[in-house]
């Protein structure tokens, strides 16, 4: 790794101690370095010393951090100013590790059936008595999200986006749990969570941590900011140099801003000047549009595109509007998507039969293009938010795996559960790093995709447990063959993610979980398949545990890495 003589960094922090540390570091390996500590210095430093990269503290108390990179970004004379984050805080350990003060650490967006277990542990029911949940959340769209939630569960829910008055608020409630986002503006979780911790009367309440900082990790695209970000006790210096070299070099992965990713919207109508007009107005708002005429055309252009919204009029040619709603949320590879119907029909049982199928809203013609926009990205907000897909991959999580599995034992048929597993993914991620393990995860999912979801009226189902673990639901007949070409085809794939070196050695050295040194084969899939062929299945747990059984298994098996459940009984 080479040093950056004569690029410039700009640290804004207001922790001086750690601002000195990382100045002398990072000067020590020929960087020109400033440190800033309030919003107006660091604007200006911006604008008039132009550094080649940004290093901000989020968890800065001086000033809302999240508002100064919005503000950057709306400057036109700042909006291409590389940023990444950097924060170092002891106080993780408050949340994270075996000492964590707190019930629970659920990363936005949240899953709300892990939410529901952390609850449960964190404040078990009582008979005859309604609990009482406080949510401390700055994001108010968020916050109304979490109350509906808490209420559909028998929760009082309680509000509270001003950091300095949860003290208050929880001596006055006396809540049962307390939800808190580490991000508040003006005060971030960590102080009220040491406040609340030092106070007598509130050092017992429960704490569920909800935030979009992934503690002790390293995300290269961060969901709350959109960038790089490093939030740790303890950053190995190595890992900061070699992000800050990937931003700041000319010949780097980084070295020209990347275009922010516009939501893509499907719009479908058969009345072409209309749609038109819609269509202008939403490409204007900042959204990529994709259009059809009528509902087959709009079939085929959700499975080619893969939009994150649709937006369909009720009355089309072939096909119209709730049909092929109803098509969609009967597809598990696209249910997710949410949906707006436009209408020039007011009928309540309309909109009734639509809500009952989980359309998202309804616009009544003629469409004020406005209001349009504003619905699509309030959707898209709360979306990104209540959907269970892995942030990574794209695929439904676990609530939508259990969900599917217990729909195909309630119907009868035969079918097979196909659990999957990356081979010596660990030593793979540590050798190369974060971001490359990101992209064997991405290219795992798009290959079981490819191979799985041949055309639009495809009923398998592709979904991602976490880390290198996926499922696929299919039927029994063809299981064993689509095991077959997913190993296949994985073993063709997987040398291209080494280097040259080690694809010729056919290994790489890398530390097992015990810290012992060894060499590890190149990656490989394996796979169990459960089904209901020759003994019934009664529930997803019995699925899941033979399914990890028979995973365990392929592993063992001598080039196939797959395994079969045989058994009769």
């Amino acid at each position: 790794m080479t040093d950056g003589p004569g690029k410039k960094l700009l640290l804004v922090d207001t922790d001086e101690a750690a601002a000195r540390a990382l100045t002398s570091f990072l000067e020590g390996r020929g960087y020109n370095t400033q440190t800033v500590a309030d919003y107006p210095q660091a604007m200006s430093a911006v604008q008039n010393w132009k550094p080649d990269l940004l290093i901000l503290n989020i968890l800065i108390r001086a000033f809302n951090p999240l508002e100064f990179l919005s503000e950057l970004k709306k400057n036109p004379f700042t909006e291409a100013q590389k940023v990444i984050i950097f924060s170092q805080t002891p106080d993780s350990g408050l949340v994270t590790g075996p000492a964590a003060a707190v019930a629970g650490y659920l990363t936005k967006p949240v899953d709300f059936e892990a939410l529901k277990t952390a609850l449960l542990k964190a404040a078990p029911p009582r008979q005859g008595r309604q609990l009482t949940a406080l949510v401390a959340d700055g994001d108010a769209e968020f916050s109304d999200l979490l109350k509906l939630f808490l209420e559909a569960n028998n929760y009082r829910a309680l509000t509270e986006s001003d950091p300095l008055r949860v003290m208050d608020r929880l001596r006055a409630e006396r809540p049962d749990v307390l939800l808190l986002d580490l991000l508040l503006p003006g005060r971030d979780g960590f102080a009220v969570l040491a406040e609340l911790r030092a106070a007598a009367d509130t050092a017992q309440v429960p704490v569920i941590i909800l935030s979009a900082l992934r503690l002790e990790n390293y995300q290269e695209r961060g969901i709350l900011t959109g960038l790089p970000e490093i939030v740790a006790r303890e950053i190995p210096g190595d890992l900061l140099l070699k992000l800050i070299e990937e931003q700041t070099s000319p010949d780097g992965a980084y070295a020209e801003p990347k275009k922010a990713v516009r939501p893509r919207v499907l719009m479908a109508d058969d009345q072409t000047e209309l749609l038109m007009l819609m269509k202008e107005m939403v490409e204007a708002a900042g959204f990529e549009v994709v259009t059809a005429s009528d509902g087959v055309e709009a079939m085929a252009a959700v499975f080619e595109t893969n939009p994150d919204i649709i937006v369909l009029d009720y009355n089309m040619p072939r096909k119209d509007g709730l049909a092929v709603a109803q098509d969609l949320k009967n597809n598990p590879l696209f249910a997710h998507i949410p949906i707006i119907i436009v209408t020039a029909f007011g009928e309540k049982h309309t909109k009734l039969k639509g809500l009952s199928m989980g359309i998202d809203d309804y616009l009544i013609k003629p469409v004020d293009t406005d209001e349009l926009v504003a619905r699509i990205r309030m959707i898209l907000k709360r979306n990104k938010q209540v959907l269970d897909t892995n942030p990574l991959s794209k695929l439904p999580g676990n609530p939508s795996i259990q969900a599917r599995v217990e729909r195909e034992i309630q119907k009868g048929g035969e079918f097979a559960v196909l659990y999957l597993d990356l081979d010596h993914f660990k030593a793979y991620n540590d050798t190369y790093g974060f971001e490359a393990g990101d992209r064997v995860i991405k290219a795992t999912a798009n290959l079981l995709v490819k191979l799985t979801i041949q055309n639009e009226n495809s009923e398998d189902f592709i979904g991602h447990i976490g880390g290198d673990d996926f499922i696929v639901v299919t039927g029994f007949k063809g299981a064993e063959e689509l095991a077959k070409r997913i190993v296949g085809s994985f073993y063709e794939i997987a040398p291209s993610f080494y280097s040259k070196s080690d694809r010729d050695r056919g290994c790489i050295v890398s530390t097992d979980r015990q810290g012992n040194i060894r060499k590890f084969p190149l990656l490989s899939i394996s796979i169990g398949i459960v089904h209901n062929h020759t003994r019934p299945i009664h529930s997803f747990a019995q699925v899941s545990n033979i399914g990890t059984e028979l995973k365990k298994a392929a592993k063992t098996a001598d080039k196939i890495h797959y395994t079969m459940d045989r058994r009769k009984d």
